[in-house]
């Protein structure tokens, strides 16, 4: 099936992706007093005990350093979950693959979508935490949407590939929990690019998630524009993993029904 065809297939299956997404969002407060409102209130006490403890406990060189911690945080969160979901949403999903024909890239794709309406409440969030702040707000905030598409480009390759080699290996699942704290730290969020040695920095913004992460920290820490080259370059890979991913998963989910 050719690429537009398979997007045309997934059009069709629209009402089912927009099923999946509501119940992901629905069944992580299911059984809560507040439900959805969960999504507000968890980055809001998240703000409060960065606020506190890097004030009165731990020092940092970085001004308004909760902010800093606040608008690098909640994007790798975004993107540390959409890869934890991504990753096992198709052996998750056995019964449903068994019994229901459907084409399979619903499944990533509804992970990615449910974790970007989550991550879009928790800029309220930010925004206002920002403007309270001092920082303010710059016309290069509405760079915004531009980053965040760069970022679920990057993780949508990514859960392409990682979904479907977990169906045959599921030790993949159990490795990307070390793998995304060491990438945490391997991201400029709880430090500034600037404490990255001179003799490391190309190598270290090998890294697509500093380039975006960087992103973030300039149109709303910085309020400066973002770095488009780096991102323009960033965006292409990710594309490019997208071709591969979309072939891996293409290749692997003929025997889905079987081995899940």
């Amino acid at each position: 099936m050719s690429f537009i065809n398979k997007i045309k297939e997934i059009y069709k299956y629209r009402h089912m992706l927009f099923t999946l997404v509501k119940q992901d969002l629905q069944g992580r407060y299911k059984g809560s007093i507040f439900g959805f409102l969960w999504t507000l209130l968890n980055p809001l006490f998240m703000l409060l005990i960065y606020s506190i403890v890097f004030q009165f406990v731990f020092r940092s060189n970085i001004e308004y350093y909760p902010i800093y911690l606040f608008v690098s945080l909640m994007p790798w969160n975004a993107f540390n979950s959409m890869i934890g979901g991504g990753t096992t949403c198709v052996s998750n999903n056995a019964s449903i693959i068994k019994k229901v024909y459907f084409p399979r890239e619903v499944l990533p794709l509804s992970v990615i979508i449910s974790n970007t309406i989550q991550y879009c409440f928790s800029l309220v969030i930010t925004i206002i935490a920002i403007l309270i702040s001092g920082i303010g707000l710059s016309f290069n905030a509405l760079w915004l949407p531009l980053i965040i598409l760069v970022q679920i480009t990057f993780a949508f390759g990514l859960i392409l590939m990682l979904s479907a080699v977990n169906v045959y290996v599921r030790d993949v699942q159990y490795m990307m929990n070390p793998i995304m704290m060491i990438w945490m730290y391997a991201s400029p969020i709880l430090y500034s690019i600037q404490m990255v040695p001179e003799k490391w920095l190309s190598l270290y913004k090998l890294n697509p998630m500093t380039v975006i992460l960087q992103g973030y920290q300039d149109i709303l820490y910085n309020k400066t524009m973002p770095d488009f080259s780096s991102l323009g370059i960033t965006f292409l890979v990710s594309l490019g993993i997208c071709v591969i991913g979309y072939l891996i998963f293409n290749k692997l989910q003929k025997r889905f029904a079987e081995e899940v």
